[in-house]
């Protein structure tokens, strides 16, 4: 059931991708993020993978939005509790704020609220409460490279189903560590 749902998530994906207009600018690029800071639940180790959608044509002064398409997360809490590991399947529009250019770097801000799904309603003796989750994000980073096809950044990331069921414990993680390479 599960791999329906990746295998699913991975062509929907893939058309939005090939059937973007050849007449705009689009880029696509991928991102690994580490946990430096974690709060709830403590000790929290893993790493997130994300593929991501530039269309380059949603852009009205320094304001960007591009998508997270597939963010895939793989949680760690430790052997020595209950439910010690979870998968989460994340999609999200991003909105990034482009500072001006110095050094051949450009910082950045940016910020979304996306879609999760999580596979199991309960992480590190916590309660999630559903498989449903939104996924809350905000951070700064900077763009470099010659053609700014690198991004590093940092982000503070939030799991929460928004007290829709009764029980909303939520993921957080204070500080994220993120390194981007766009493709094209």
């Amino acid at each position: 059931m599960r791999m329906n749902r990746i295998v699913v998530m991975l062509f929907i994906w893939l058309g939005f991708v090939i059937s973007s207009p050849l007449a705009f600018a689009w880029s696509e690029g991928a991102t690994i993020s580490l946990p430096v800071i974690t709060k709830d639940p403590e000790n929290l180790h893993g790493f997130n993978f994300g593929l991501w959608y530039d269309p380059e044509t949603l852009v009205w002064r320094q304001f960007h939005l591009y998508f997270d398409v597939l963010g895939a997360h793989y949680w760690v809490a430790g052997p020595s509790v209950s439910y010690h590991d979870i998968n989460i399947l994340a999609v999200s529009p991003v909105v990034r704020y482009l500072f001006k250019e110095h050094f051949s770097m450009t910082p950045y801000f940016e910020f979304s609220i996306g879609a999760s799904y999580l596979s199991n309603t309960r992480f590190a003796n916590r309660n999630l409460g559903m498989r449903f989750a939104f996924q809350d994000r905000g951070g700064l980073g900077v763009l470099f490279g010659s053609k700014q096809q690198f991004a590093l950044g940092g982000h503070i990331v939030h799991y929460s189903n928004a007290s829709l069921s009764s029980n909303n414990s939520g993921i957080t993680i204070p500080l994220m560590v993120d390194l981007s390479y766009k493709f094209s």
